[in-house]
């Protein structure tokens, strides 16, 4: 799976010279919270998001200076407010490599880029909707959660001998340390009780059948 296959590429995007107040009324009626920025020629230029837009208009000073002033300040723009520390990724990406530039940057989103232009974003969300359908989270099944000892060869076994009893695999994960696998998978056209007669077979603990 990469990048391409579940990014969003209707992009939606703010000018550097767009008002600020606009931004963030826009940015509430698209259910967004943060944008990509273009400069005048169209390339990227930085983002922005709607947390520093509000804390930016809350205050009617800008970029620091406290005012006595009655003047009314010039008013923000997103050029002035973005961020210009934009992380991209690119197309052809593996999406769990997007997924870890969110975690070590602690971001909620990054711009694909290609030969130079910005043709997409991929977001926490997005994220959150792939590991909803790589656990089958949208249909309903049999859900497996159990340990293994992690010796070789034993996630094909508890998945074989599920097959072999006529159940459809429609999901699975797996997490592996040194000593036991964790697997969480879901079937269909099995029962519970069929389930259970299959794992009670093998070498597996900490056992939850349930129809979801």
């Amino acid at each position: 799976m990469f990048v391409r296959d579940f990014m969003t590429r209707e992009l939606i995007a703010a000018r550097t010279d767009d008002p600020a107040g606009a931004t963030l009324q826009r940015m509430r009626e698209e259910g967004l919270r943060r944008m990509p920025v273009l400069d005048s020629d169209g390339k990227l230029a930085g983002m922005i998001s709607d947390r520093r837009l509000l804390q930016a208009l809350a205050v009617p000073t800008r970029r620091g200076e406290f005012r006595r002033s009655v003047e009314k300040p010039p008013p923000l723009t997103v050029g002035d407010l973005m961020n210009r520390n934009v992380v991209t990724t690119a197309p052809d990406v593996p999406l769990e490599s997007a997924a870890a530039m969110m975690v070590f940057n602690r971001i909620g989103s990054v711009v694909v880029m290609d030969e130079g232009e910005a043709v997409g974003i991929i977001t926490e969300t997005d994220m959150f909707r792939i590991f909803l359908r790589l656990l089958g989270g949208e249909e309903r099944g049999v859900r497996v959660t159990l340990r293994a000892p992690a010796f070789r060869g034993i996630q094909a076994d508890i998945l074989t001998d599920i097959a072999r009893a006529g159940g459809h695999l429609i999901s699975l994960g797996n997490l592996t340390d040194d000593e036991s696998v964790l697997m969480a998978f879901k079937v269909l056209d099995l029962t519970p009780e069929d389930v259970e007669a299959i794992l009670d077979e093998l070498p597996v603990d900490d056992l939850d059948i349930r129809e979801v």
